[in-house]
Formats: structure tokens, sequence, C-alpha cells
């Protein structure tokens, strides 16, 4: 019976292990598609590492250009995005020409709103060892997301690459930035007692009148 025991938790600790690899991290050839922490916008166990490879190589028409669009992104470190002209993820030296594109950090998570690159391959990478003063926070607000939900899409043609995406940062941090189920058109869901295209309407703002000072916009 102990033997049996055992066994079966053995088998549910690598259930467990691989649904959470999973979840966080993989091989995507689709043209578009998301890219979470587990459980996101809950907390997640830590250290995570995640490792998402984005694969255009297949795609009948090209070129290609990979495109991840910051959607709901509130960790400030971690998260690095590199090309590559080939990649295969378990061959170290079948893994030519990195390049790193974009490494998220406290001074560019409010700036950035995507990431885009002209070649096949696009390895996004995400590590953390703690929660705590490793994401997004205002005042009154955010205070319970952790990690990030972001949305890549293969851009067909040569043409320029849309720039369309929302960001927490440009839903003024008081609201979350969604995208539609065809990740076509992006918008700000202000929180409660906030509106507009960008929620900086706030509850104290009238339209009849300007309760600021000194050239101030509320």
């Amino acid at each position: 019976m102990q033997l049996l025991w055992n066994s079966m938790w053995v088998l549910c600790t690598v259930v467990k292990w691989t649904m959470a690899e999973e979840e966080c991290g993989g091989l995507l050839t689709r043209d578009r598609g998301l890219l979470h922490t587990p459980g996101f916008p809950r907390p997640f166990q830590v250290p995570l590492k995640c490792r998402w490879v984005i694969d255009s190589s297949m795609q009948p028409t090209q070129p290609v250009s990979i495109v991840v669009y910051l959607t709901q992104l509130f960790v400030t470190t971690g998260l690095t995005f590199t090309e590559y002209a080939y990649y295969e993820p378990d061959s170290p030296n079948y893994q030519l020409e990195p390049k790193i594109l974009h490494t998220v950090t406290e001074e560019n998570v409010a700036i950035t709103t995507r990431v885009a690159t002209n070649t096949s391959f696009l390895v996004v990478e995400f590590n953390m060892d703690r929660l705590e003063g490793n994401h997004l926070r205002a005042s009154d607000g955010l205070l319970e997301v952790y990690g990030l939900n972001i949305t890549y899409i293969m851009h067909l043609g040569t043409g320029k690459i849309p720039d369309y995406s929302c960001t927490a940062a440009k839903c003024s941090m008081l609201g979350h930035c969604y995208a539609s189920l065809d990740y076509s058109s992006f918008w700000c869901a202000c929180f409660p007692g906030f509106t507009g295209p960008n929620c900086k309407q706030g509850p104290l703002c009238r339209r009849d009148m300007d309760v600021c000072r000194n050239g101030a916009t509320c």
C-alpha cells in the first residue's frame, strides 16, 4: 500500500509539473495567440522560468513578421525577447544568429508597446525569483495583478506593421488593456469610476467645470 501511495504521489507530481510547464512556455506555430503566466492575473509560484518559441517558418505565405503586443504586461523585470535566424529548442548548435531585441525594465515597461522581428523565430524568455517588487503597481489599483498576458501576431507581407495596441500605461494605470477575439483591435477597460479611451476621465472630473489649476488637465 505504501509503495502504491508513493507511486501515485510521484505520478501526481509529474502531471502537475507537466501541466505547469505546458501553461508557461512552448512552441507556437499558429499565426496568432497568447503568452501568459500560470493562472494570470493571479499570483504564480516562484521561481518560475518560461520559454516561448514563436516559429513562423511554416507559414504558407512569406515573408512574415512576428509582432508581440505588450497588452497586459505587469512585470518590470525578467522578460527578454531574442530573434534567431534559425532555432532548434533542444539543439544549441542549431540556434543561429541570436539578437536580443528587447529586455523589459522599470524604465521602459511604461513606454514600449510592442516587439517585432522579420526573422522566422522569436524566443520569449521569462525568469522570476520573487513576486514582491517586480510588478507594476498604482495607488489603489493593480494591487492584485501578477505576471503577463500578451498577444502575438504573424503579420504577412512587407507592409508597415500596425501599431494599434494598448498597455497598462496607455490605460493610465486605471484600467486593463484587452484584445478582440481575432486580435485585430485593442481597448482599455477602465476601473469603476473612470472613463475615456485611456481611462483618464476620473470621478472628480466634470465636463462642465475644470477642477484643475495651473493649466493641468483632469
